[in-house]
């Protein structure tokens, strides 16, 4: 006789809070990364791409494992497209902060001491949004058990919230920081091209965050 999770596949939700750990690990490597690029760290700048690169493989393969378990005979309390846009918008989360990485091995940027500070609030800000983003996720099995309802879901409703705020206020850090770089003197033209990629990378983080978020609203307004 099959067992039940033979029949009928086992949960997604123990992996997708594992995957969120694992994403959340690559954009915590942002906070070294930012730090390596206003140290002109070029040789630790490289070290650190590749961990970024590592993890964000390991993220990936936790999500492939999501995407060719998820079962279509399994009775999920959401609706399953709603799963596969939060694990692809995690997902990119992971390749944003891959891509600042890799931005920032280019070359040594020569980045005005007066701008340190602008930039690094803008990578605090976004590692935040990713911490709040990880607690939301953290109650994904919790919610699996209350069938998306109750209590709790209205707790991660909250959480939510909050992540959309601090996707806007990682927005207007970021275009207060290019406001500043922008009419600084002095910045050739290359710098200027590549601190629009790294602001561009963060504020994907944030922007992707923002949609796990919505993502996840959605499966508990539709059970």
């Amino acid at each position: 006789m099959q067992s039940l999770n033979n029949l009928f596949g086992e949960s997604p939700f123990a992996s997708l809070v594992e995957h969120a750990h694992k994403v959340h690990e690559c954009v915590g490597l942002l906070r070294p990364v930012s730090e390596g690029i206003l140290a002109g760290d070029m040789p630790r700048l490289q070290q650190l791409q590749q961990q970024v690169a590592q993890t964000e493989f390991e993220a990936d393969r936790i999500k492939d494992h999501i995407r060719e378990s998820l079962p279509s005979r399994f009775f999920l309390p959401v609706n399953r497209d709603d799963i596969m846009n939060y694990v692809r918008q995690m997902d990119r989360m992971g390749d944003d902060v891959e891509d600042f990485s890799v931005v920032a091995t280019f070359r040594k940027l020569d980045m005005p001491v007066e701008l340190h500070p602008d930039f690094a609030a803008l990578v605090e800000k976004v590692i935040q949004v990713s911490e709040v983003l990880l607690k939301m996720a953290e109650d994904v099995a919790v919610l699996e058990k209350e069938s998306f309802g109750g209590p709790e879901a209205d707790k991660v409703i909250e959480k939510i919230a909050i992540v959309c705020r601090m996707e806007w206020e990682s927005d207007r850090l970021s275009q207060n920081f290019a406001r500043r770089y922008y009419s600084v003197s002095g910045i050739d033209p290359v710098t200027i091209i590549l601190l629009d990629k790294l602001c561009r990378a963060l504020t994907g983080v944030a922007d992707h965050a923002e949609n796990v978020g919505k993502n996840l609203r959605l499966m508990i307004t539709r059970r």
